[in-house]
């Protein structure tokens, strides 16, 4: 039987990161970002765990490297951890999940030209493709990037469209409870530009009256307003503080004493 004081004497297996990054893109759904590295098939951004590193220094460069975002900072989505999981060997997964706006991926739909932010022309009104070039190693392939719709990531891996599926609905279970959770509006919206968010993210329309009486007591009205087009403007809020919304939950817990 191996010493478990020897290390050595156990099989490892191989760690790696992969990072799912959504985007809510108006008017064509929620999207998730994947790379491709030049040969092979699309995929996630991922890398395996190298010596010394730790997990978080691993998305960071491999976003950086591979999908050209900096200083962002996912968040643990799951540990996927099935010893057959990966053809090449035994590989377990720490799958991440980071949300942005198109605009900031970089691949933001366009206007009349059709031409993205990165110069890359669009067809048949798909989101463009980019390519990432930033590497910490100048022989480092060169990744292509793009936008899908999270119902159409069919050529990933099933390892990835997996990742996909658990990192949509963690999104859609938070945006359940908490008013634009990753911040992708401006620190001032209305109630409709907040519904409009949650309702890309949740892939279906959302009854006004419920959700308002679902988010109302999670912001705070700012007493200004905003045009909308037709109509009167309407009312603007930002989002309540975790400290206000603590304080609310105590004095409800003390009224019932």
């Amino acid at each position: 039987m191996p010493d478990p004081s020897q290390l050595t004497q156990f099989p490892r297996p191989s760690v790696a990161v992969d990072t799912a990054v959504l985007c809510p893109v108006p008017g064509r759904g929620l999207h998730v970002l994947l790379t491709h590295p030049g040969d092979g098939m699309w995929q996630l951004p991922g890398s395996i765990l190298r010596p010394q590193e730790r997990l978080a220094e691993a998305v960071a460069r491999c976003l950086r490297e591979k999908a050209r975002l900096v200083d962002r900072a996912p968040v643990q989505l799951h540990v996927f951890d099935q010893p057959d999981r990966d053809d090449r060997g035994w590989v377990i997964s720490v799958a991440h999940l980071d949300v942005l706006s198109a605009g900031d991926v970089g691949l933001a739909r366009t206007g009349d030209d059709g031409v993205s932010e990165s110069g890359t022309a669009e067809s048949d009104g798909e989101p463009a493709e980019a390519v990432a070039t930033d590497s910490d190693h100048a022989d480092a392939p060169v990744h292509r990037r793009r936008l899908v719709p999270v119902h159409e990531v069919h050529e990933l891996s099933s390892e990835h469209q997996e990742i996909v599926r658990v990192a949509v609905h963690r999104l859609r279970a938070l945006h359940e409870r908490t008013p634009d959770p990753f911040g992708l509006l401006e620190s001032e919206f209305s109630l409709r530009q907040l519904r409009e968010l949650h309702e890309i993210v949740a892939g279906e329309s959302l009854q006004a009256d419920t959700f308002r009486r679902t988010m109302l007591p999670l912001l705070e009205p700012t007493g200004q307003a905003v045009s909308q087009g037709r109509g009167r403007p309407a009312q603007t809020f930002t989002r309540r503080s975790e400290l206000a919304l603590r304080a609310d939950s105590q004095a409800v817990e003390d009224s019932r004493r």
